[in-house]
């Protein structure tokens, strides 16, 4: 047999779960590492993309790449009853909940 009909399927059933906005780098890492091992607990994957600045951002407010959660859109649902239960703030994530902007195909 040739290729496998799987090489020429395009993934695309991520959600953007949320953004970390928290400004501090300290911040930034502790909510991280509380999604994540909130989500890997609850057995939900995911995976974190990396949103960068727009040029005004990074040249005039010195913004960095913020993490944006995705998970996959059948787990969205456990996803975030699990996020509801981490009990965090607008100043520290936004909740997406909408089709990632995930460029990556399979």
């Amino acid at each position: 047999m040739g290729n496998s009909m799987m090489t020429k399927v395009k993934v695309n059933n991520e959600i953007d779960l949320c953004e970390i906005v928290a400004v501090k780098n300290k911040k930034v890492e502790d909510i991280r590492h509380r999604i994540s091992s909130a989500l890997q607990y609850a057995r939900i994957s995911y995976f974190i993309r990396w949103q960068e600045p727009g040029l005004v951002g990074k040249v005039l407010f010195r913004e960095k790449a913020r993490p944006v959660f995705c998970v996959n859109a059948a787990q969205l649902e456990d996803a975030l009853r699990i996020f509801d239960e981490l009990h965090l703030t607008n100043q520290e994530v936004h909740i997406l909940g909408e089709k990632s902007q995930n460029k990556y195909s399979l």
